[in-house]
């Protein structure tokens, strides 16, 4: 369920809400770390969406294998088709210069304490190399729910190839630069949005990521490590326009 990269996506300028027509413009071919073949121009009828942090280079990268992050700063629109995960790997603390990272889909359920976070999508994995500039993989869900049909939604990724059950085949060590605490300012997403970031604690063996599996502070299937952080990482979706 997870692939070999193979190419980086050169990243000029960016502006979130263009056209698609713009986006690839403004990135040059879209060339995807999973493709040898800049993407199809996608339909003039989406609108570009994003959320997450700017990919740009922060202090460090986790040196447990397998953990989940998740973005917590702000929620994808309903009706998102996702389209690709950006992210910077420009450093190695833990000593890897390559690893595993497969997108995932949560559905965001506020309780009386806490938030839980549940697995609703399985996306493909891939295996990356570093690099010094930022790079994409397809968020291309293979499994569960691939559209949000509200906005309870939001993404996130683990550091591991999965199979089709969630469950880790093969791990890494981390492979987005963080900085911890979060930074402050608003998300790519803009106005409502953060910087925040949650990531599990270290398990052995490494989360299960099947559908349905929960995350929170506490009181899940597996909890957060207790502060907040921010990962170069964003998810980057087509929106029908109405």
């Amino acid at each position: 369920m997870f692939s070999k990269g193979r190419k980086k996506m050169h990243r000029k300028a960016i502006v979130f809400g263009c056209s698609f027509g713009l986006l690839l413009s403004a990135f040059g071919s879209l060339a995807l770390a999973d493709d040898n073949t800049a993407a199809t121009k996608p339909a003039a009828s989406n609108r570009l969406v994003a959320e997450g942090s700017t990919p740009t280079h922060r202090s460090q990268t986790d040196r447990s294998s397998g953990l989940v992050m998740i973005y917590v700063g702000g929620s994808l629109p309903a009706g998102t088709n996702l389209v690709a995960l950006q992210y910077l790997f420009d450093l190695t603390t833990a000593g890897n210069t390559t690893g595993y990272i497969t997108p995932l889909l949560f559905e965001r359920t506020p309780g009386a304490i806490n938030t839980v976070y549940t697995v609703a999508g399985i996306g493909k994995g891939f295996q990356v190399a570093l690099s010094s500039t930022p790079q994409a993989i397809r968020f291309e869900v293979t499994e569960g729910l691939r559209v949000p049909p509200n906005g309870h939604f939001t993404f996130g990724f683990v550091n591991a190839g999965v199979n089709s059950s969630g469950v880790p085949i093969t791990t890494s060590e981390g492979i987005v630069d963080f900085d911890q605490p979060a930074d402050n300012g608003e998300g790519v997403g803009g106005t409502g949005t953060t910087n925040d970031w949650a990531v599990t604690n270290s398990y052995s063996p490494s989360p299960v990521v099947a559908l349905g599996t929960t995350f929170s502070v506490s009181g899940a299937d597996y909890d957060f490590f207790p502060s907040s952080r921010t990962y170069s990482a964003l998810a980057i979706g087509a929106l029908p326009i109405k």
